[in-house]
């Protein structure tokens, strides 16, 4: 690495709270700049070096505002986590759609929400997706997933015949109907983490959004009468008037659950802790941090104390592979 991207790497793991001696880094079994380029679809110099002059970047339509988060008081009662006695904390968001194609049409199904959630000492970020199933369990399934995607459908008929967890995944897609809005989708963190219980113990869980509006799905003959953009702009009108709002819970695993692969799915009775309430209203939208949320990166894995990330291989990848794909558009 030369000395120019080495000083912009380590300024960005200080933004991030990400350390330069991660054992992801050293132990993946692909490298981080190979992720990136299988998520860019720049698997040469010449396609690299192209990406870089357009900001190639995965989730590239998307948009940025902004609301609050009130934390549930009784959540201590269960879990210690500091970060959560505060009364009402701030979130910078940014909704988007999957893939580098900045021209996606809105009709697709998949919708993504991530969060910043600034404290007053700590902070918290979220990186969701509506799709509760994962296409990976490991960085070499990830990478092999993402070059075969860039394929077309050749590639994609050779991950349903070669892959049982892409399969699963396309199985899943297909059948998820777009929603009207981001606010009526509810949103997942696929990846586990490891919370503080009061009395002491490790207790894992996962993230679940719920939406409050509830969750709706377009119908054919509505889907044929929007445009290929109208999210973004249904969204921001809505909260003109009401907030779009999602209470967060923590789902619980249980003795034998599966955690560090997040293609491993949990019964849905597993015990649910409500955190909080996310509050989507435009109240800082005219704040720089708010417009130039889609400049920096969402840290999955800078957490407040009481909380760390489980030892899936997806989740630890996330943060490095972020800060190679935000020096690359530097």
């Amino acid at each position: 690495m030369n000395p120019i991207k080495l000083t912009l790497l380590a300024k960005a793991c200080l933004i991030t709270g990400f350390a330069l001696t991660s054992p992801t880094l050293i132990a993946a079994e692909k490298t981080i700049p190979e992720l990136v380029d299988a998520v860019n679809g720049t698997p040469d110099a010449a396609s690299r070096e192209a990406g870089k002059k357009v900001k190639l970047r995965n989730h590239t339509k998307g948009f940025c505002t902004s609301g609050s988060f009130k934390p549930n008081p009784k959540l201590q009662d269960t879990l210690t986590i500091p970060f959560f006695n505060q009364d009402t904390i701030k979130v910078t968001a940014r909704f988007s759609l999957g893939g580098a194609n900045p021209k996606i049409s809105d009709k697709t199904p998949g919708r993504f929400m991530s969060l910043k959630i600034d404290g007053d000492k700590e902070n918290l970020n979220f990186v969701t997706t509506n799709i509760p199933v994962f296409f990976a369990s490991n960085l070499d399934e990830f990478f092999t997933f993402q070059t075969k995607s860039k394929q077309g459908a050749e590639g994609k008929q050779w991950l349903i015949d070669n892959q049982p967890h892409a399969k699963a995944f396309f199985d899943f897609v297909k059948q998820l109907p777009p929603s009207p809005s981001f606010a009526n989708s509810p949103y997942y963190g696929v990846n586990s983490f490891l919370f503080t219980a009061k009395n002491g113990e490790i207790q894992p869980g996962r993230w679940i959004f719920e939406p409050v509006a509830g969750t709706a799905a377009l119908s054919t003959e509505e889907l044929a009468n929007l445009s290929d953009n109208f999210l973004q702009a249904e969204l921001l009108k809505r909260i003109q008037t009401q907030p779009a709002q999602w209470n967060l819970y923590i789902q619980l695993a249980e003795k034998g659950d599966v955690i560090d692969d997040p293609m491993a799915i949990w019964p849905q009775t597993r015990q649910r802790l409500l955190v909080g309430q996310v509050i989507i209203n435009g109240e800082r939208d005219s704040d720089p941090q708010v417009q130039q949320c889609d400049k920096g990166i969402f840290n999955p894995v800078l957490l407040p104390k009481g909380i760390t990330p489980s030892a899936d291989p997806i989740l630890n990848a996330r943060t490095p592979a972020y800060v190679e794909s935000l020096i690359r558009r530097l």
